[in-house]
């Protein structure tokens, strides 16, 4: 009889410690999730954005629209929208002075604005979007800067079409600098 009694202590003593190492696992389980859940909602927000959408640094947005300028050349409108050699290097030449980036961050970052705006059918849909990330990261002085940069891309393939000088007028006006 003891001996019934001693297994059956045993058996429940298992079963007790089984279900506290269950439940120490679940809640291990739980909170390895909420950890990640920060992790997670970026992912899921940035997994549902497409192209301009997933533009929220200055430079990325400044690089948008100087690729737009570009697109709205007589160069680009003479070939189906790609961008002269001229402004690639230009846009590349400019991230390298202005930003302070090598020119291997340069080139990526042009490559990566321009397969965003890509799908694009006019260059000035970006200039909502872009000025509206710029313009509550940026002061005044590098709003300035971003006019003249924009003003060099557009003199890349010669002398600035009306499109380029209204889509940089725009710019300017949106970004506060028509005062």
């Amino acid at each position: 009889m003891h001996l019934l009694g001693i297994i059956i202590a045993v058996a429940t003593a298992i079963f007790w410690v089984t279900r506290a190492a269950r439940g120490a696992k679940d809640v291990v389980d739980v909170a390895n999730t909420l950890r990640n859940m920060p992790r997670k909602m970026r992912f899921k927000n940035k997994a549902v954005k497409r192209g301009l959408d997933l533009i929220d640094n200055p430079m990325e947005a400044a690089t948008v629209l100087m690729v737009c300028v570009a697109k709205l050349s007589d160069y680009a409108a003479a070939h189906d929208g790609l961008i002269s050699g001229a402004s690639s290097g230009r846009v590349i030449e400019i991230l390298k002075s202005y930003m302070k980036i090598s020119a291997v961050e340069a080139d990526e970052l042009l490559t990566q604005m321009r397969w965003s705006v890509k799908g694009l059918a006019q260059p000035d849909t970006a200039l909502a979007p872009m000025t509206t990330v710029l313009s509550g990261l940026i002061r005044r002085a590098e709003a300035d800067d971003l006019s003249d940069m924009l003003t060099k891309v557009s003199r890349a393939d010669g002398t600035p079409n009306p499109e380029q000088r209204a889509f940089i007028a725009r710019v300017r006006e949106r970004l506060g600098l028509e005062a």
